[in-house]
């Protein structure tokens, strides 16, 4: 899948030309090493190359030089996440919510695009700036993926106090308490 908003695809003498594309956006790089953008695109480039651990160190990259742009540092948390890198994207993502924590456009996202929700809600259910079940659910879950485990069971038992019929929240939580009691870890049932 091409990014078509990407400047490179825009061009048909470059579909199918990506050797020469990544040409592109190397000597980008190397004309400018201190522009977060110039790694961004690389690492999106990368992404639709499934070379997920070279986008991801990209994207880190940008984040690291742009930090302060909300778009860079979502996308970094994005390409962490889809390279399996989860503590690292849940820096990033907590950055991201914290660039931007109330603004309109994550909020319209909430409801169109399932990763900006989840940022949103993880931030605001860890800062507890409101206390909504899926963001603490949300929450829980990427604690739980981290081995945050006492972290993760005090967000879905909060979860589950706000909405106790959650069926999604109840079942990770059962694996959760799974988890901790073949570890030796005390939960809140025992």
């Amino acid at each position: 899948m091409t990014n078509k908003r990407h400047p490179l695809y825009k061009q048909p003498s470059y579909m199918g030309r990506k050797s020469e594309a990544e040409k592109f956006f190397l000597k980008a790089i190397e004309l400018d090493p201190t522009k977060g953008n110039c790694y961004m695109h690389y690492g999106q480039f990368l992404l639709e190359e499934a070379r997920l651990i070279e986008a991801a160190e990209m994207a880190k990259k940008a984040a690291e030089l742009d930090s302060t742009e909300f778009d860079v540092v979502f996308n970094a948390a994005h390409m962490l996440r889809q390279a399996s890198l989860n503590e690292a994207a849940e820096k990033y993502y907590d950055l991201a919510a914290r660039l931007r924590p109330n603004s309109s456009s994550l909020f319209y996202m909430v409801t169109t695009d399932r990763r900006y929700g989840f940022v949103l809600m993880c931030w605001r259910a860890k800062e507890k700036k409101f206390e909504y079940p899926a963001a603490l659910m949300n929450l829980g879950a990427i604690l739980h993926l981290n081995g945050r485990l006492q972290k993760a069971e005090a967000n879905y038992l909060r979860a589950l106090q706000l909405k106790p019929d959650d069926v999604i929240t109840q079942s990770n939580l059962r694996k959760l308490w799974n988890i901790m009691e073949k570890q030796g870890l005390k939960t809140s049932k025992t």
